[in-house]
């Protein structure tokens, strides 16, 4: 295997391997916890990334569960009774490169692994 090759096998392997360990979490922890909402809101894992989502209801369910969530609606269509910890205005970067390399006047892509 040439080196290149390698570290595309190792990366596969690690997402293979978060993947199975995210199901098991999953079943072990937070789907006991969907099955039986809890009266009052469990406390976030902060190990958890988390999740968005534009939908009221998944946002009560996954809060519930413990999941920290952020909720991406329109400030006019978030119910009076949702406890909002934080609001947060997205914001768009303005200082990324979009622009291909080039050297010379010649387009040269970095190699893709």
């Amino acid at each position: 295997l040439v080196f290149r090759d390698l570290v595309v096998f190792i990366a596969q392997l690690q997402c293979t391997l978060l993947d199975i360990y995210t199901v098991l979490q999953f079943v072990k922890i937070l789907y006991p916890l969907l099955n039986t909402l809890p009266s009052r809101p469990v406390l976030a894992n902060p190990n958890w990334m988390g999740c968005f989502t534009n939908n009221t209801q998944v946002c009560k369910v996954l809060y519930f569960a413990g999941v920290p969530v952020w909720l991406v609606h329109r400030e006019e269509f978030i119910p009076p009774t949702m406890n909002i910890i934080q609001p947060v205005h997205l914001t768009y970067p303005d200082h990324i490169v979009k622009t291909v390399y080039m050297e010379n006047g010649v387009v040269k892509p970095f190699p893709a692994i």
